[in-house]
């Protein structure tokens, strides 16, 4: 593969692989460095890459890999963080659009309590919007398993958020509300 080829087919992944990397890192300044790794890697080994189906299944699955290892070694808490997220005064926030921010940050929280691969699955059909063919690529999984991984991930992800947040009915919630009149 020439230098042209390369900046024309793999150089163009550089932001779904920096989001992706970013979803899985508490610092964006760590996924930049993986996703420049990555790079560094694909490069090395450009004259193999055609012995690929897919180059960006492969560059997907490196930084997937890549990410597990850095966290692995740092011991953090991957995806952007987790409870700091939501330190905002949800009694203060009246409009639909502060209403969503504060959704989607609870999904996100409830995103990172699940295990992998439930989690990387989710991620990537979810929120980066693969097929099931690609994550399958991705994660060398077959199809059915991800897809009962990912409706596992679903209803964990759905009772988490019910169980903690959206269950006016119950106690915890009743007093949450006395406490605000």
């Amino acid at each position: 593969m020439t230098e042209e080829v390369f900046k024309q087919d793999i150089i163009p992944l550089n932001q779904k692989l920096l989001g992706f990397a970013n979803r899985f890192m508490s610092d964006f300044d760590d996924a930049k460095d993986i996703v420049q790794d990555i790079f560094i890697k694909l490069w090395a080994m450009r004259n193999d890459l055609d012995k690929y189906n897919s180059v960006e299944a492969l560059a997907m699955r490196m930084t997937r890999n890549l990410c597990l290892d850095k966290i692995k070694l740092k011991k953090t808490i991957p995806l952007n963080g987790s409870v700091k997220e939501e330190s905002h005064d949800e009694n203060s926030i009246k409009d639909k659009s502060g209403e969503l921010t504060i959704a989607v940050k609870r999904a996100k929280i409830a995103i990172d309590k699940l295990d992998e691969p439930q989690k990387t699955i989710m991620q990537l059909r979810d929120i980066q919007g693969y097929d099931y063919e690609e994550i399958g690529q991705i994660l060398n999984m077959n199809v059915n398993t991800i897809r009962v991984s990912l409706s596992r991930a679903r209803k964990k992800v759905k009772a988490y958020l019910i169980n903690n947040y959206y269950n006016y009915g119950s106690e915890k919630n009743k007093n949450s509300v006395r406490e605000i009149l």
